[in-house]
């Protein structure tokens, strides 16, 4: 009865340091998942911001790529920083060519013109990949498909 007794005890505290063991472990995983999209949002943040800075003294992304000698450009990720791109060269000689996204039907996309990564991509001076949190894997993907430069929205915004 007594060792009857124990095994029970030792079955529910063991099941019971499972249970612990996975709200801990899916409570960190959430938490480690607030703190990166924390990041994300925080490096977007200071980008948009010195974007804006560049704005308010009558300057734009035009002078990096005319500096680097990048006349015709492809974006990499079509939504919201891949069309304030788009805006701030529109009066500009840098002529976007495509845009390239894992969906090619992205709505919000201001570019007539975009492929995917299974596609053949076109030639250009450059892709500007505009999910920075992302760009090492984007790099990796990318730099099998082409031989020209492939550099991220903030190496551009920040240069300026």
């Amino acid at each position: 009865m007594k060792n009857r007794t124990l095994s029970i005890v030792i079955f529910v505290l063991t099941f019971l340091n499972i249970i612990n063991y996975l709200i801990i472990k899916k409570k960190n995983d959430y938490i480690h998942t607030i703190i990166e999209q924390n990041n994300k949002i925080n490096d977007y943040y200071y980008l948009l911001n010195h974007w804006l800075e560049l704005k308010n003294t009558k300057k734009n992304s035009a002078v990096y790529f005319e500096e680097m000698g990048y006349r015709r450009v492809a974006i990499y990720g079509m939504a919201e920083i891949a069309n304030r791109l788009i805006e701030d060269l529109e009066k500009s000689n840098i002529e976007i060519v495509y845009g390239i996204d894992r969906d090619i039907s992205c709505s919000i996309s201001k570019i007539g013109e975009v492929y995917s990564l299974e596609d053949d991509l076109p030639e250009a001076d450059v892709i500007v990949v505009t999910p920075c949190y992302a760009f090492q894997s984007i790099y990796k993907e990318l730099k099998t498909k082409v031989s020209f430069p492939i550099i991220s929205i903030e190496d551009v915004i920040w240069s300026v």
